[in-house]
């Protein structure tokens, strides 16, 4: 026999309707339990503390308790003060403990340039002076400004010497006019 429309709808609201009892049933119908809590195999016993006397004293030192200065702002990074007392003792403790002392690193040398500064030159009408370098059978033309081997810069190309800095630390150093080789 076939099933109108309205039966079928039938069928599947009270389908819904067990299934909503069911769910029921496994979240409120089991009485009241602890619901979240960690279970032990044991029944609980409660811990014997009926002497409070210990807490109570312990409690009475620490609220008696009375704040001293130590005379640091606690709001300010760096040490205490120190009082006058304390530094005359300290004093007389490093010199009768004769600390090493220790020397600065030595200064890095000064830069070398390994190119020859054989000549110098402009381009007319006031162009900026360059400088001719030889290293080896190359020969460079550099201006003011530029950098040679990856660290030296050129400050100054005058007429008889080059000037120029490490750029790494900034040293100075200087190389004169040489003539070049005869061919």
């Amino acid at each position: 026999m076939a099933q109108t429309k309205q039966q079928k709808e039938r069928i599947v609201l009270a389908v819904l309707l067990v299934v909503a009892a069911v769910v029921w049933y496994a979240y409120f119908g089991k009485g009241k339990t602890a619901v979240g809590g960690v279970t032990a195999a044991g029944t609980y016993t409660p811990i014997d503390a009926e002497d409070y006397s210990v807490i109570f004293k312990d409690l009475g030192e620490s609220q008696s308790t009375v704040y001293k200065p130590s005379g640091r702002n606690i709001f300010v990074a760096g040490p205490a003060p120190v009082s006058p007392s304390a530094v005359v003792e300290v004093k007389a403790t490093k010199s009768a403990l004769e600390l090493p002392t220790v020397h600065p690193p030595p200064e890095p040398p000064a830069p070398v340039l390994s190119m020859k500064f054989f000549g110098y030159g402009s381009l007319p009408n006031n162009g900026p002076r360059r400088a001719f370098l030889l290293d080896g059978e190359d020969i460079h033309i550099v201006e003011e400004g530029d950098t040679v081997q990856n660290h030296i810069r050129i400050t100054h190309i005058g007429n008889d010497r080059i000037e120029y800095e490490d750029t790494v630390t900034g040293k100075k150093n200087s190389t004169n006019l040489e003539m070049p080789p005869q061919a």
